[in-house]
């Protein structure tokens, strides 16, 4: 028995465990892979935020000047602008001096959509 000698090739010292930065990379890597793996629930995604961020879409259709105008002369000051979209009429009220824009994204009015 004295003959053999017996070697481990190839085993390295054993890992350390890893830290918590670590793993929450890790785990958010493995999210943002599977979100990029299904387009639909992307594309949804990016939808939703536009729509609570930036607005949805309205397009114009009503419009009161402060001034009386001339004939054939555009209104340069509005009262109150009403726009038609995802939620019904809405009005807008803009600046002294602004006039009424005939595509606008409007943010969404949560109170409505509440219920109060």
């Amino acid at each position: 028995m004295d003959d053999f000698e017996i070697e481990v090739i190839g085993v390295g010292p054993p890992r350390k465990p890893d830290g918590p930065l670590k793993r929450v990379s890790r785990w958010i890597g493995r999210k943002l892979r599977a979100l990029l793996m299904r387009p639909r629930a992307l594309v949804f995604t990016g939808a939703a935020a536009f729509m609570v961020i930036i607005g949805t879409p309205h397009t114009g259709w009503e419009y009161e000047c402060r001034h009386p105008m001339r004939s054939g002369q555009p209104c340069k000051s509005v009262s109150y602008c009403a726009y038609y979209g995802i939620q019904g009429r809405r009005v807008v009220f803009p600046q002294h001096g602004e006039s009424c824009k005939i595509i606008t994204l409007l943010p969404l009015d949560f109170s409505k959509l509440i219920g109060g």
